[in-house]
């Protein structure tokens, strides 16, 4: 006699197939989640670095473009091209920031010349102290702005930032009506017409090294003003800070300035766009850091940069740079690959942390699947037993444990879940007798 075969033979590779059609579904899953979250964090991430920075700088001639240009060597070793934009002054670089005109993203403006809300506008620091100086021509000695009352004065040239802090004292100070005339030049020219008499006094906001300052320092019968009133100015307009020359600190040998002057002084702030790039934000930092980080005549070492702009909110990315060491990456790995792999790492880092517990709950979302088929007619079986304790019509019961047998004969489970699928066949063989043992009763019944 022949050994009893199944119903329906089950097929080794139907099922390996059947396994990895189930798995590759759920793979196909977890990888369509990873690759959202990777859409995400490069969202997320900041952009590439810029190889290109637009300033608008200042007069030609000036301190700021000078400035510039070396911000513009500097940055040109890390393989960055600071684009400069030559301007009448802070004046013209603030509405260069504010419109966006020819692509400036940065520039050097005085502090003070800024509105109480500027939308667009962050600040990255002060990077020095610009005075404010008062050159003049007389014999006596003049320490107070109103005894500048009807003179000529040079008052800077439009559209400069000196020429709008000019107006402001000279207004306070009753120089803006006659007799006193204000002339409407500044740098060189300004200085070259102190020092030929064409004017009585010259105005300046400029830093110490500034070529009209240094000019007129070296120029006889010309006198720098000390300022007076520098504590009342301090404390009428919070931009302004009180800074003292001591004497003889420009020449020791030929005693220059002969006694210790007070000074107010503005500082140089590097006022950005609110859109530019972090690491262009450090950059320029490190370049200020370089150029301006040293002592100099009005201040000692490590002085600025600094977060001395109370004008503007500090820029996010220029308060980290004031806050935190370089981290590691960038002391041991060259300037543009720690760039590279900290922007890698910010998206290979989150990705792994999301990979990992969702590839290793991978087998357990599969066996539940696979187990959530067998238990399915299980329940089905239960189901079937509690209607027979009951007393239902045993016809019925026999025919749905008929379409359960056929359903289980055609089931394709993995190898693993095998001993499963036998156990719940014993079970309906099970069932079957205990419906056949009451359907005999009945039979058999009064």
């Amino acid at each position: 006699m022949k050994p009893m075969q199944p119903a329906r033979p089950l097929n080794g590779s139907l099922h390996d197939h059947i396994h990895l059609r189930d798995f590759a579904w759920l793979l196909a899953i977890a990888l369509i989640l990873l690759a959202l979250a990777t859409w995400g964090l490069l969202h997320l991430a900041p952009p590439p670095p810029p190889k290109q920075i637009v300033m608008s700088t200042g007069a030609a001639d000036g301190a700021y473009h000078a400035y510039a240009l070396r911000y513009r060597a500097i940055l040109a070793e890390y393989g960055v091209d600071l684009v400069l934009r030559p301007s009448k002054g802070a004046q013209e670089n603030l509405e260069r920031l504010r419109s966006g005109t020819d692509g400036v993203e940065v520039a050097l403006v005085q502090s003070g010349l800024t509105r109480a809300e500027e939308p667009d506008l962050v600040t990255l620091g002060s990077v020095f102290y610009e005075p404010v100086w008062f050159f003049y021509r007389d014999k006596h000695e003049l320490k107070r702005a109103f005894e500048l009352v009807g003179k000529k004065v040079a008052i800077g040239a439009p559209g400069s930032g000196t020429a709008e802090l000019g107006q402001s004292l000279a207004a306070g100070s009753g120089l803006d009506r006659p007799p006193t005339v204000l002339v409407e030049i500044g740098g060189l020219a300004a200085a070259d017409a102190l020092a030929a008499g064409s004017v009585d006094v010259a105005f300046f906001v400029s830093s110490v090294d500034g070529p009209p300052v240094a000019k007129l320092l070296a120029t006889p019968g010309v006198r720098l003003m000390d300022m007076g009133h520098a504590d009342a100015y301090v404390r009428r307009l919070p931009h302004l800070h009180k800074i003292v020359l001591p004497e003889g600190v420009f020449d020791l040998k030929s005693n220059v300035p002969p006694q210790s002057v007070a000074l107010v002084a503005l500082t140089a702030n590097l006022i950005a766009r609110d859109e530019l790039h972090p690491v262009a934000v450090e950059l320029l930092l490190t370049a200020a850091k370089r150029v301006h980080g040293g002592p100099t005549l009005l201040h000692g070492a490590n002085v600025f940069p600094a977060p001395m702009d109370v004008s503007l909110p500090l820029s996010t990315d220029a308060e980290r740079f004031y806050k935190d060491r370089p981290g590691l990456l960038r002391r041991l790995l060259p300037f543009w690959l720690a760039i590279w792999l900290e922007r890698i790492l910010f998206i290979l880092v989150p990705l792994a942390a999301i990979a990992v517990p969702l590839f290793a709950y991978l087998p357990k979302v599969y066996d539940w699947r696979m187990r959530r088929r067998l238990d399915h007619w299980y329940r089905e079986l239960k189901r079937l037993e509690h209607a027979t304790e009951r007393g239902s019509a045993v016809g019925q019961q026999l025919a749905r444990l008929d379409e359960i047998d056929s359903a289980l004969n055609q089931l394709k489970v993995p190898m693993g879940y095998l001993d499963r699928l036998y156990t719940l066949r014993f079970h309906v063989t099970y069932v079957r007798g205990l419906l056949g043992a009451r359907a005999r009763a009945s039979e058999h019944a009064p």
